[in-house]
């Protein structure tokens, strides 16, 4: 076979095609599906359905795809006569009007073969597939397409679904109606059965781009490509606009959390530099009450608490011991959660006596004492050794006044 099957696609690596048929003047939808690898087409899905809605079982996401229209509605002639469209459509069809018809013309060495349709129906067509959630790419009127098949067969006669096309000197000769029972053709290595002949040849047509086929229809495949790669093009920008804004997102969050982390981190710190500061406070208040009560203690009772204590050990006898001797002693023990509480105006001494007498005029030589206002026996008691513990408190009358 001298002709290749080259690696050449505007559109995509997978291709589609529907021929919009009838049988029994009801619709017949002829379907193919081929994917291009490298220098070669493979043919994974063909299939004959009677109903739209069955396409979405074929076809499991939308898709783009050619259509060739072949049933009842496209009126085919041809014409020994070779000129320029007009012209041939003028022989073949002398009071068409192309504002309201779609028409493709094939020329070859002696005739020309023209095939016409509505636009309404066209179009009606079209929306149909489009309902189906495919989109068509490109139309063709009846079975001129497979001209460009005519190649790659070594038969003198082509069938499709619903035409019987007869070739010599490698061009169409003619086209019939109606086709024998199913066969095969291998084109290259791909088998491909008469019912499918005419959508492959689409396909092919597409990937190869031989045939020349001309007529007013190609504007309106222009307006069906047009509109194809504006789809595309609005759905890939909403694919990425979508993609970027994700992916703003996704870093605005990530940089968001950082701060957040770090801001997170700084108020815990400055939480606990707070609790820090309140308890160092708290402290410095504590020990700032307790000094000033040392101070108090120190300013108003030092002085005093000397001549006192001069006063009453002036007075103590030889047989007395002093084992302590306080002035304001601490009523309670010391605790860092409690403030110190004194006895105030109090003296408290404690020690050994071994002459009860001489204690007995000791207590009263302190009791006569002009700044004692009583002495408190607390505790007296013999020891040992004829020695007495005693501990006394001494309420003094006013040790503010010297």
């Amino acid at each position: 076979m001298e002709t290749s099957l080259v690696s050449y696609n505007p559109i995509g690596k997978t291709f589609l095609a529907f021929e919009h048929s009838e049988q029994e003047n009801a619709p017949i939808i002829i379907g193919i599906k081929v994917i291009q690898k490298k220098d070669e087409l493979d043919v994974t899905q063909h299939f004959i359905k009677v109903h739209f809605s069955e396409l979405t079982e074929v076809i499991k996401a939308s898709g783009k795809a050619h259509l060739i229209i072949t049933d009842s509605n496209i009126l085919s002639k041809t014409v020994d006569f070779i000129g320029t469209d007009q012209e041939v459509l003028a022989k073949a069809y002398p009071n068409l009007d192309v504002d309201d018809f779609y028409y493709q013309i094939l020329k070859t060495n002696t005739t020309s073969f023209v095939t016409v349709c509505r636009k309404q129906y066209v179009n009606e067509v079209i929306d149909k597939y489009k309902e189906a959630n495919i989109l068509i790419t490109s139309i063709d009127l009846g079975s001129l397409k497979t001209t460009s098949l005519i190649s790659y067969i070594q038969d003198t006669e082509l069938q499709t679904y619903n035409t019987t096309i007869t070739i010599n000197n490698n061009q169409i000769a003619s086209i019939q109606q109606g086709s024998d029972q199913i066969r095969n053709y291998k084109i290259d290595s791909v088998v491909i059965p008469s019912t499918h002949t005419l959508p492959f040849a689409s396909i092919l047509d597409t990937v190869i781009d031989q045939t020349s086929i001309s007529g007013n229809i190609e504007e309106k495949n222009t307006e069906l490509l047009h509109r194809y790669k504006e789809s595309r093009f609005f759905k890939n920008t909403l694919q990425y606009g979508i993609g970027f804004l994700l992916i703003s997102l996704l870093i605005n969050f990530f940089v968001f959390n950082s701060k957040y982390k770090t801001w997170q981190g700084l108020q815990e710190e400055e939480q606990i530099y707070t609790t820090q500061k309140e308890h160092i406070e708290k402290q410095q208040s504590i020990v700032s009450t307790k000094e000033d009560i040392v101070n108090s203690i120190i300013t108003t009772g030092f002085s005093k608490g000397s001549y006192y204590t001069d006063q009453i050990i002036q007075s103590q006898p030889s047989t007395v011991i002093l084992k302590s001797f306080s002035y304001q002693p601490i009523a309670k023990t010391i605790r860092s959660d409690k403030p110190i509480i004194v006895r105030d105006k109090t003296i408290a001494i404690s020690g050994d006596s071994s002459d009860k007498i001489s204690f007995t005029n000791w207590i009263q030589k302190i009791e006569s004492l002009h700044f004692v206002n009583h002495v408190t026996i607390v505790n007296y008691g013999l020891d040992k050794k004829n020695t007495s513990v005693f501990e006394i408190a001494i309420n003094l009358i006013d040790d503010t006044k010297k």
